[in-house]
């Protein structure tokens, strides 16, 4: 079995607090897991630290079979270049004439450099992804001026055009009306089958885990106090573990709803 991701008594520590860890998990090729946790549960910063925007202050990581801290500087830019990132908000000046167009081209400086001009290849894929996800109307529009369910479909498009291995979604629905929540819920879900793409995805709600999702992890405190199947996880007993509080899981259809019972814990 392949591993895009390996991680071994991982910790981060900040200012002598412990953030996250220590923690062991891998991730195999194909894989689509939910992260659940409340805030400052450590849930983006395991992403941080697996698209390499933080270093573990101990333990071991590998990415797709390297350990990135290892590697020199460019390579491990090329690295990166495997891994998609969307997260909760991305904010651009509001001056910034950035087009859709642009935020996608955004998503291939990895295969050209920032100083590079953009190659036949890049405007093609560009192209294919706008045509993808629906968005070809929104191309030459500017970005700040698009709906907040708008911008953060273009930002996955951008994810989505460096062709990753590795796609990570930090709260993608969050902050959205309840339409644009759904719609981005099944983009993902198709985005995985079709891409087979290794991803993670965190939220606080949890009907909003993809169908897809074979895998849930949970973190509290910095702490993993559930990694398995979904269906397992996904019980009374864990929720009010997780969240520290009385819950109550009810299916509807192919989806979870947690919720609180109202009551002291």
């Amino acid at each position: 079995m392949n591993y895009s991701v390996e991680a071994h008594s991982l910790l981060y520590q900040s200012r002598n607090k412990i953030l996250l860890g220590p923690l062991s998990l891998t991730l195999a090729d194909g894989d689509c897991i939910g992260i659940l946790g409340p805030n400052g549960a450590g849930k983006s910063t395991l992403l941080n630290l697996l698209n390499c925007t933080l270093r573990p202050t101990s333990g071991y990581l590998s990415l797709f079979g390297s350990d990135p801290w290892k590697l020199s500087e460019n390579r491990r830019c090329q690295l990166r270049t495997h891994i998609g990132t969307v997260l909760q908000r991305n904010d651009y000046n509001a001056m910034s004439p950035f087009t859709v167009r642009d935020i996608l081209a955004m998503g291939r400086l990895g295969y050209r450099g920032i100083i590079g001009r953009r190659k036949r290849e890049d405007q093609e894929k560009i192209d294919e992804l706008l045509k993808e996800f629906d968005i070809e109307s929104l191309a030459d529009q500017p970005y700040r001026e698009l709906s907040g369910g708008e911008q953060q479909k273009s930002q996955i498009a951008r994810a989505i055009v460096q062709a990753p291995r590795l796609l990570l979604l930090d709260e993608p629905t969050s902050g959205l009306d309840p339409d644009w929540q759904d719609r981005l819920v099944l983009l993902i879900e198709e985005l995985a089958i079709k891409h087979r793409i290794t991803m993670l995805m965190t939220t606080h709600v949890v009907h909003h885990l993809p169908a897809c999702c074979n895998r849930l992890i949970l973190l509290r405190k910095g702490k993993l106090i559930f990694d398995g199947p979904k269906e397992e996880g996904l019980t009374s007993a864990y929720m009010s573990e997780l969240y520290e509080c009385p819950m109550e899981i009810v299916r509807h259809g192919n989806r979870h709803y947690c919720v609180s019972r109202g009551e002291p814990a």
